[in-house]
């Protein structure tokens, strides 16, 4: 299943006006501008309840066929956290772990019912090691996800499999929290699930621009690197001081980290022929953007990540 395409995954949800609940008016313009951008092969897609706010058949019908789709929980993670912080595959409330389990059975079950009917359509499943909040016990978490993994690797499943990493629980004020590397690492060993390294999800674990390369090398030594996502972060401005927030590429976000040079190097360290998907994951943060302000983030995106692969 680890074929090349020609183009990239785009994260376009957080520049999409539905993630500021404005009209589906909008929203289908948004998708009609981006549907005629050039070098995109396909979707970084959040999974609620359905792939998209108006549902699964909505996305399908406003996106070219031959996109294809890689879910990512990390949303419906979130939000399942955001009313209780138990939630998540690495987390040592029993109750809660089982129910992010479930949660993943859904996946399953989604993801296999569109395979059913466009065939390869969702080629990659991210998820994620989200271990109970405010726990600083790595051991206790680091078994939970053991558990977590041991059943949803047993199932069928009509994807790849894909970890990607969020900064660890162990730094001082962390913003996700989550498993650390090594631990997902040797969690990981004898299963045929990669990892995906997200820039700022690393930088922001360091409070440095040098640990996303560090991470990369780690995952490519372990045999375990499939994929890079790329998304900024700022020590301040709109986007805040070291936030999760997905800001775009300097200069287009004038205090981003994130620069072409950044990519550049995260491809040439990464082997970039090797990877399953390479792509963006950017955010609107002004929630009354017009469509065009949207579609230019992501488009600048795009031509940063070509100028980085030259």
């Amino acid at each position: 299943m680890k074929t090349q395409h020609a183009g990239y995954i785009i994260g376009a949800y957080p520049c999409a006006p539905s993630f500021h609940q404005k009209s589906e008016e909008e929203e289908s313009a948004f998708w009609k501008l981006l549907a005629d951008t050039a070098g995109i092969r396909g979707l970084e897609q959040p999974c609620l309840e359905h792939l998209h706010p108006y549902g699964d058949e909505w996305l399908l019908q406003h996106t070219p066929g031959e996109w294809q789709i890689v879910v990512t929980a990390i949303m419906e993670t979130m939000r399942r956290r955001g009313v209780n912080g138990g939630f998540g595959l690495a987390s040592s409330d029993e109750d809660q772990r089982r129910a992010c389990v479930d949660y993943y059975r859904h996946l399953r079950q989604k993801i296999n019912a569109v395979n059913a009917r466009y065939r390869g359509k969702v080629t990659a499943l991210e998820i994620h090691a989200a271990p109970l909040a405010g726990s600083s016990n790595v051991a206790q978490a680091t078994d939970a996800f053991a558990r977590s993994i041991k059943e949803i690797a047993s199932w069928d499943w009509s994807c790849n499999l894909i970890l990607e990493h969020c900064d660890a629980m162990t730094q001082p004020a962390p913003r996700k929290g989550f498993l650390p590397l090594e631990n997902v690492l040797a969690v990981l060993a004898d299963y045929d699930i990669s990892l995906c390294i997200n820039w700022a999800r690393s930088a922001i674990e360091g409070r440095n621009s040098t640990l996303p390369l560090a991470h990369v090398q780690m995952a490519k030594k372990a045999g375990k690197l499939g994929a890079l996502m790329f998304s900024g972060t700022t020590e301040s401005g709109a986007y805040g001081e070291w936030q999760d927030l997905h800001a775009p590429f300097a200069p287009f976000c004038e205090e981003s980290l994130l620069t072409t040079q950044c990519a550049q190097e995260f491809f040439i360290a990464a082997d970039a022929a090797t990877l399953q998907f390479a792509g963006i994951k950017l955010l609107e943060i002004n929630a009354n953007a017009d469509i065009q302000h949207r579609i230019a983030i992501l488009r600048d995106g795009i031509n940063a990540l070509n100028l980085a692969t030259k």
